[in-house]
């Protein structure tokens, strides 16, 4: 189904995002403020998160457990698929993919092949993709953090992660937090720093401090990011109505005046007309092509050394 942009609606977007720091800075339970969260505990770390900020969980042993579990009816309770954390959750993988074709994805010594880490890679993507797509939920992973050090000698966070995982999973995602400390206030940090990486969009940028959680204090953070988030993206909707609609009334008169090319002197002077209205966005260039597809199909093209249009050659043609 083709949308117009002024009838898309985002109210029902989805989001993903990473999240990630060092231990015991509180990156699950910050997780568990996404709207109606279901965790996949990889990390067996549910029982960390103070009871009554506790969520819905998927307790596994195996990879195949939670794609099943993923499968059931009771996931439409949920918009939020939390992942803790990403790198256990790349062992499960490496222990599903060597179980899955032990020849191929295991070497002798047991640990896992080559052609294994490839699997691996291929079913992370996989997986990141049916949540989003196939089941339209947000998406969360968390990760641990630690330090590396360039060659010279600058300390930079990066994701805890083994294997080819760490490169690929920053690429879909809309916003990568690195949650940290600063003094007493916890915050998170959605714009790169030469100390760590993160990624934001959709105006959510910058640090942003992470309010402390009392007894009765709703766990709604994320919440709250990703509807600002939507907001925003309805906003740049609004802004852009006008400049949609001026684009729309050139490329409709474009269209009726292009009609009118029967020679080089009706191209011409329809070249001159379509390049004195008030164009808007894209649709200068658009007419142009338009413009230039138009005489080709009449056996004609534009010479700027003559400023006129010239009949093409049947060498050209």
């Amino acid at each position: 189904m083709i949308v117009t942009p002024e009838n898309m609606s985002f109210d029902n977007k989805k989001f993903s995002m990473i999240l990630y720091g060092s231990p015991g800075v509180g990156k699950t339970t910050l997780a568990l403020s996404a709207p109606d969260p279901v965790l996949i505990d990889f990390d067996r770390g549910m029982s960390r998160v103070k009871s009554q900020h506790r969520k819905p969980a998927i307790f596994c042993s195996t990879y195949e457990e939670v794609l099943r579990d993923l499968d059931s009816p009771d996931m439409k309770n949920f918009q939020t698929v939390v992942v803790d954390t990403g790198g256990s959750f790349i062992t499960f993988l490496q222990d599903w993919a060597m179980r899955s074709d032990p020849k191929v994805n295991r070497q002798k010594n047991g640990a896992i092949s080559l052609k294994g880490f490839g699997a691996v890679k291929q079913e992370f993507i996989r997986f990141t993709n049916y949540v989003k797509d196939t089941l339209d939920k947000n998406l969360i992973y968390v990760f641990h953090s630690q330090e590396q050090s360039d060659k010279d000698g600058n300390a930079t966070q990066r994701l805890m992660c083994e294997g080819a995982a760490k490169n690929i999973v920053w690429t879909p995602c809309d916003f990568g937090g690195y949650v940290q400390m600063i003094g007493n206030q916890r915050v998170i940090c959605f714009t790169p720093d030469q100390e760590y990486f993160a990624k934001g969009c959709h105006g959510i940028v910058g640090q942003i401090p992470v309010p402390e959680l009392g007894p009765t204090t709703p766990n709604d953070f994320i919440t709250k990011i990703f509807e600002q988030a939507k907001a925003n993206i309805a906003a740049e909707s609004e802004a852009y109505a006008p400049i949609k609609e001026q684009y729309d009334r050139v490329m409709e008169t474009a269209r009726v005046m292009i009609e009118k090319i029967t020679d080089a002197d009706s191209a011409l002077q329809v070249m001159t007309d379509i390049q004195a209205l008030d164009h808007a966005s894209t649709s200068k260039k658009e007419c142009s092509k338009m413009i230039k597809d138009k005489a080709a199909s009449i056996g004609l093209k534009y010479s700027p050394a003559v400023k006129r249009f010239i009949e093409i050659s049947k060498k050209e043609g």
